[in-house]
């Protein structure tokens, strides 16, 4: 039986001699570069799934996009009318002296003002609405407050609103 085993032995190894010289070995095949057609496959599979989730981001970056721009358009004219306002001066924040200083609109003619028509916020903003409030804080200063809120389109259901708060002196 030994004899047997061996023989068998011997063959096996003069079998594995006779692969591996022809290239047919576990070694050999590592030494080959390359990908298999799994590895091509998975990583286009991943690149397709990073190319559709960039893909579908795009709508929402526009609409955001939009919405900044919204923002800032009324952040310039919020911090215009209240440069305006201060330029104006404190005795002069009336109904009167303001429209004849074209800050404000014609109508109302009582606080809170608008500056819808006077500044053309349709041309910056969708449906806007603006006012202007001006009341007495101290016997020396005055609290004006600029508020601007517009909404967004049939296809874009967004609304903004900004508000900024100052205070003019006599000084």
């Amino acid at each position: 039986m030994a004899d047997g085993s061996t023989g068998l032995r011997s063959e096996q190894a003069a079998l594995l001699n006779t692969l591996a010289q022809k290239g047919c070995s576990n070694a050999n095949r590592k030494k080959h570069k390359g990908f298999t057609l799994i590895e091509t496959l998975i990583s286009i599979y991943l690149v397709m799934l990073a190319a559709g989730i960039f893909v579908a981001l795009l709508p929402s970056a526009a609409a955001t996009e939009k919405m900044v721009g919204y923002h800032e358009q009324a952040a310039s004219l919020v911090q215009h009318k209240i440069d305006q306002l201060r330029g104006v001066g404190y005795g002069r924040l009336t109904y009167t002296e303001l429209l004849n200083a074209g800050v404000i609109d014609t109508t109302p003619t009582t606080s809170p003002y608008t500056f819808n028509a006077t500044d053309s916020l349709s041309t910056y903003l969708q449906h806007p609405t603006s006012t202007i409030t001006v009341s007495d804080l101290t016997s020396d200063t005055k609290q004006v407050i600029v508020t601007i809120t517009w909404t967004g389109s049939s296809y874009h259901q967004a609304t903004g609103n900004l508000r900024a708060v100052a205070f003019i002196s006599k000084d």
